[in-house]
């Protein structure tokens, strides 16, 4: 009985636990920093964008199909299954000899780690009471933070030291090492006795996901907003979906139960929790770039950079998770949290090339500090709203929806960031270059990648390049500055995305944290 269980059963099932989530965020962006080594390796640059598609889109259709699977089949058998199939995934990717057999090893990988990710705050609400639970899931939220910003790093050092497959070994011993302390500590907990899954609805809810997934990561990237292809797949999104409601609404036991939406706190955070992931995601993505175009630094300093960002995100989450847990009410901290961040974005947008190291680092950790509560205390909101039968589906749903969140701010936020780089470039003058050379400077996908301006400079023969430097020199001077501003203005959108977060959570009820696992307890579960 899960009342029963003592500190040290409690402490390995946290274990075995955070080595699944630390998996599942890692995966999320070790892979980035890699891709200029993978392409060079299998010959694949048309289809790059697929080994993150693909990760992404096998993780958000895993989510809430794994999460249902887990109440039927208990905590246990979903977990060993989910990371199971991570590590084939990562063996596999690790094997690849061509880039279709890493983009079908890194959906393998993002079934598994979908499950992972889901699992980590089911068992959490398992454990442990409304009340208890945010000091812990402020620790998951750490993790998931921590993983979120040194995935860049690692992945860096490693293939820069190693080789790019030991991006994908490196998950074979924490995988097996959350296998060995689950198999002992972990009980397999069954919330769900009808064990009916909603096959309809799960491949409705795919054929609605995947479009909306690939429009977003395609789009500004792999073709423009309003090409044929980018909206013939928003198009397929905006037809399935209402299917998808239309089969959910006549499903003996639907994958995602319609009812849930009528619960004002589920809507009303979930909302919230695709904003938040999107700002987390997108303030993660632009510090790099402003760090190694307008300060000239590395790959793997940049990493280093955001540790500042790191040390913000984890402490916010497990201090937040902790006041959650003592007062057992959330409203006022995640108040707190989002001006916070809504701080934090501004001071970053106010950047400049000129900006101090030390004004970066406390304008980072300003920014962790805002982020980090609401890791922690916007799904155990969303819990403590409901018994312990809705656990499974309703966690899968939060982390559903962050999947969501973290796609719609790479993709809308790249998008702004480079429209406002795009017409930036266009007002620098090329003077004293030849036009054909201007346009070229002018392409941001030349100016933000230190490596391809390099490649750009190194075919102009020494003979002109002697002659046109001081003009070269001058345009990337400049073309800094329209970088460095750029980046100012995602995080300026990224303060008012903060600030709408602010708004929506001031309506969320607040309701005290339930002491107790509600009218069933846990030790009721059946298959306990």
């Amino acid at each position: 009985m899960m009342h029963k269980l003592d500190r040290k059963t409690k402490a390995g099932i946290l274990f075995s636990v955070i080595c699944g989530m630390f998996l599942a965020a890692l995966d999320q962006t070790i892979v980035g920093t890699a891709m200029p080594h993978i392409i060079g390796d299998l010959k694949g640059f048309t289809e790059y964008t697929w080994v993150v598609s693909a990760y992404l889109i096998a993780q958000a259709i895993a989510v809430p199909i794994t999460s249902k699977l887990s109440d039927i089949f208990g905590r246990r058998t979903i977990f060993f299954f989910n990371v199971i199939i991570f590590l084939i995934g990562s063996m596999l990717a690790g094997a690849s000899t061509s880039m279709l057999w890493l983009i079908g090893s890194r959906f393998i990988q993002g079934i598994g780690g979908g499950g992972l990710a889901a699992s980590a705050f089911t068992i959490i609400a398992d454990i442990f009471p409304p009340r208890e639970r945010g000091k812990w899931t402020g620790l998951i939220g750490a993790i998931f933070g921590l993983a979120s910003v040194i995935g860049p790093l690692l992945g860096g050092f490693i293939t820069d030291n190693y080789s790019w497959r030991w991006v994908f070994y490196v998950n074979v011993p924490v995988g097996i090492t959350a296998l060995i302390v689950a198999s002992i500590y972990l009980p397999n907990i069954k919330r769900d006795s009808i064990r009916r899954i909603d096959w309809f609805g799960s491949i409705t809810m795919a054929m609605a996901v995947v479009p909306l997934l690939l429009g977003l990561v395609w789009a500004g990237s792999k073709y423009a907003w309003g090409s044929p292809q980018i909206l013939g797949l928003f198009a397929m999104f905006a037809v399935m979906t209402p299917v998808f409601v239309w089969v959910e609404s006549r499903a003996a036991d639907p994958i995602l139960p319609l009812r849930l939406f009528k619960v004002r706190i589920f809507s009303l955070v979930n909302t919230i929790i695709v904003l938040a992931s999107a700002l987390m995601f997108g303030g993660i993505l632009y510090i790099p770039i402003f760090i190694q175009t307008v300060l000239g630094r590395s790959a793997t300093n940049s990493g280093l950079v955001l540790l500042p960002l790191m040390f913000g995100i984890v402490g916010g989450s497990i201090t937040g998770g902790q006041i959650t847990s003592r007062t057992g009410r959330y409203k006022t901290l995640g108040m707190v949290g989002f001006t916070i961040a809504t701080i934090g974005f501004y001071l970053m947008s106010q950047i400049t090339p000129d900006t101090s190291n030390l004004t970066m680092t406390i304008n980072m950790i300003i920014m962790g500090i805002g982020i980090g509560p609401t890791l922690s205390v916007l799904p155990v909101i969303v819990q403590n709203a409901f018994g312990p039968k809705d656990i499974g589906v309703v966690t899968g749903a939060t982390t559903f929806f962050r999947t969501i969140g973290g796609a719609i701010g790479a993709s809308v936020l790249g998008t702004f960031f480079n429209n406002q780089l795009t017409a930036s470039l266009q007002t620098i003058p090329g003077v004293g270059l030849p036009d054909q050379l201007t346009q070229t400077l002018r392409d941001p996908n030349i100016v933000t990648s230190p490596a391809a301006l390099s490649q750009l400079l190194a075919h102009i023969p020494g003979t002109a390049i002697k002659v046109l430097q001081p003009s070269i020199s001058f345009f990337i001077e400049l073309s800094k500055i329209a970088v460095a501003h750029a980046v100012s203005m995602v995080f300026l959108m990224g303060s008012a995305i903060a600030a709408i977060c602010l708004i929506l959570f001031l309506m969320v009820e607040d309701r005290e944290l339930r002491g107790g696992h509600g009218e069933d307890s846990v030790s009721d579960a059946p298959g306990l």
